[in-house]
């Protein structure tokens, strides 16, 4: 996996897990036609998935967990606001500037909503420099911060040494017994 596409993933992977499973399973339904088949195969959702919105969240994060798809659902999932950004945009979307793209964020968020376009930023934030001052300037769309462990491993000092004189008695044993082994031959 090439570095860009390894921080992309690690992007997706915190976005998912900041959100909620309604706002997936809205991103997810937003979907239509080829591309919601398309991402169902993609995170396995059996054909019933969309007609249970209420599991249809939590499913869609099982799927993208067990697959290992982040990048790739986040694309998709992001698709139709990146669609529309790209027409709204014309020539500039291949490369737009800061102000071109502030100029549609607004719009963008209330059509689709702010984690469509979240995803979308994502997309774009490693190969566009204008994406990329957005992520830097923006704290909405800054590269999220995966949480960190905050509770701290507590370990018994007395299971410890008693962990350790058990390897180290397995241990003897196991030396002598070879040892014996070797002798008989």
């Amino acid at each position: 996996m090439t570095n860009d596409r390894f921080l992309l993933d690690r992007r997706y992977s915190t976005a998912f897990d900041a959100m909620d499973d309604a706002s997936l399973a809205s991103l997810a339904t937003a979907l239509e036609g080829d591309l919601r088949d398309g991402f169902a195969r993609l995170v396995g959702l059996p054909a019933s998935a969309f007609d249970v919105p209420a599991t249809l969240g939590g499913a869609v994060r099982s799927g993208i967990a067990e697959r290992r798809v982040a990048h790739d659902a986040g694309v998709v999932l992001a698709e139709p606001c990146t669609q529309w950004a790209i027409e709204i945009l014309g020539d500039a979307s291949e490369n737009p500037t800061l102000e071109q793209i502030h100029g549609i964020l607004g719009e963008g968020i209330d059509k689709f909503g702010l984690e469509a376009v979240r995803l979308m930023v994502i997309q774009y934030s490693r190969s566009l420099k204008g994406f990329r001052q957005l992520v830097a300037s923006d704290d909405r769309f800054a590269a999220p911060v995966a949480q960190q462990m905050s509770t701290v491993l507590e370990k018994n000092e007395t299971e410890q040494a008693a962990k350790r004189e058990a390897r180290k008695a397995r241990k003897a044993a196991e030396r002598e017994k070879k040892t014996k082994q070797q002798t008989r031959r």
